[in-house]
């Protein structure tokens, strides 16, 4: 009988820690720990939506510490190429570099999540335009100059990105496509690089 009461606690415990695993991958990336796309609208959304209702209607709080939110989309540069050179396992390792590399650049409050196969998304709280392109220059330039370790070899890694802030856009959903839309404009110009999206407007 102990034994029986033994073994149903140990499932319990089992069924309780798989939950957990269930529950985390409803939120993040397996392969990179990032967020993925509804981990990141969860993580985000709240410091988007007061901004763009303050800019709406006006905001009488002086108080009021957040004064912007910044959107940075980076992509790996020809990434099908190193997939089909190197193998997938190497695009994987690719992958993890850049988000490591992202990670290390950013604060607890910002959210980083895998958002498309190469494509990883970060959201700098309070950070102007100006300010995610300086983060967003520095991964850039820290992928360019540190290649990555994959068995035997050395593979040269480029990214771009694209940036943009609420200063150009009235929601979330507006705000992403603005930074894609730079994030093209980096990719058309060369790759490489890094365009804010106030640059295409002018």
């Amino acid at each position: 009988m102990e034994r029986r009461s033994l073994d149903r606690d140990k499932e319990i415990e089992r069924l309780k820690a798989e939950i957990e695993r269930l529950k985390s991958l409803a939120y993040r990336d397996e392969l990179t720990g990032l967020y993925n796309r509804r981990g990141f609208k969860d993580s985000a959304e709240k410091f988007i939506s007061e901004l763009a209702s303050e800019k709406k209607e006006g905001s009488k709080r002086k108080a009021v510490q957040l004064r912007n939110f910044s959107m940075v989309m980076f992509d790996i540069d020809d990434f099908k190429k190193l997939n089909d050179t190197y193998g997938h396992q190497a695009g994987d390792e690719a992958l993890k570099k850049l988000s490591q590399s992202i990670m290390d650049n950013v604060r607890d409050i910002d959210s980083v999540a895998r958002w498309g196969g190469e494509e990883i998304l970060l959201g700098l709280v309070g950070a102007s335009e100006t300010d995610a392109f300086q983060i967003a220059e520095r991964v850039r330039d820290n992928a360019e100059n540190k290649p990555i370790k994959f068995e035997v070899e050395k593979i040269k890694l480029t990214v771009s990105a694209g940036v943009a802030s609420m200063d150009e856009a009235k929601d979330a959903e507006e705000l992403i496509k603005f930074a894609d839309k730079a994030l093209y404009a980096a990719k058309k110009a060369g790759k490489n690089q890094v365009v804010k999206y106030s640059e295409l407007r002018k």
